[in-house]
């Protein structure tokens, strides 16, 4: 939903085909009801058309509440904490499409890890228990403990990964990366990036998520993005495309004025192969524009007539474009 035919329809300034949309998204969930009420009540208090920080303000709140709740569990001695760096497990599917590797690693007291591990050059989408829906980039891997969706809803990230999350106001969904960044949801929709020495990217395609990072949190709506400096320990945040953040779920190479290298950096990161950029590569213009995802091999002409920029194949694990 867009928040600003939420504003719109609080300050009664929207058509009845979107008043209708905000009612159905309403009776959807009782988080919705319970902000649409807040603001409504909101409007007739101050007398005056509500602004976007009013929906922020109460999301927050809501999002704060998790956080709390969070942190007196993590407290509690008989929980044990959910870091997974370093183990290998295996992932209890409801169904999955592509190439995933699968092992499952008894850790006592009834609790086994589990880990779906997708492949070294081919990514793969998969459901999680709870209906949560994941998108995984290649060389990427999800870890969790099998009573997942019991108490919490939690899981450790290494790599890339689109999580189109599944709303439970009881049981907030939280990411944990090997960098000890905590990304917490209720029911949204985000992509996150975490590899060894490299910055950590949150980028938020529909919602609200909130990101943990030096035991201080940072609130993202859509069309955010987040970007944690590992050398620095700082957090950055920007605007970022929605099409851009949802780029693995709809399987969509997406450039926004990019020049040679960045467009190599995306396709590092998407194919987890090695780009080398020549000089000559550097001169050819910015390219803007999406393209699918029909494979590498599919790809480079394509690329290569919307660009100009040329490329070959050093071996088969390394392309040069000039």
């Amino acid at each position: 939903m867009n928040w600003e035919t939420i504003l719109n329809y609080v300050n009664g300034e929207c058509g009845p085909d979107e008043a209708q949309d905000v009612i159905d998204w309403a009776n959807e969930q009782t988080e919705h009801r319970y902000l649409l009420t807040y603001l409504e009540r909101r409007k007739q208090q101050r007398e005056q058309p509500l602004k976007q920080s009013d929906i922020d303000e109460q999301w927050l709140h809501l999002l704060d509440r998790i956080f709390e709740l969070s942190k007196s569990d993590n407290k509690k001695g008989k929980q044990r904490p959910y870091w997974f760096s370093g183990i290998a497990a295996s992932l209890l599917l409801l169904c999955f499409l592509g190439w995933f590797y699968v092992q499952k690693v008894k850790q006592g007291f009834g609790n086994d890890l589990q880990t779906l591990q997708s492949a070294q050059n081919v990514g793969g989408r998969l459901t999680l228990p709870d209906g949560t829906l994941v998108f995984m980039a290649p060389n990427s891997k999800i870890s969790y403990i099998n009573t997942f969706g019991t108490d919490k809803r939690e899981i450790q990230l290494a790599g890339e990964a689109f999580f189109d999350v599944k709303h439970d106001a009881r049981k907030p969904f939280i990411i944990r990366t090997d960098n000890h960044l905590a990304v917490t949801v209720l029911g949204t929709s985000f992509n996150v990036y975490s590899r060894p020495k490299t910055n950590i990217e949150v980028k938020v395609a529909t919602g609200l998520v909130g990101v943990t990072a030096n035991n201080k949190t940072s609130y993202l709506k859509a069309g955010q993005q987040l970007t944690y400096e590992i050398k620095s320990r700082q957090v950055a945040i920007a605007k970022v495309d929605a099409h851009d953040a949802s780029s693995l779920q709809n399987q969509t190479l997406f450039f926004d004025n990019n020049n040679a290298d960045e467009i190599a950096e995306k396709l590092q990161r998407w194919y987890n192969i090695k780009i080398e950029v020549q000089a000559s590569a550097r001169k050819r213009a910015r390219f803007s524009g999406e393209m699918k995802d029909n494979g590498i091999g599919n790809l480079l002409p394509g690329l290569s007539y919307a660009t100009g920029l040329k490329y070959r194949y050093k071996n088969p694990h390394t392309i040069i474009i000039f």
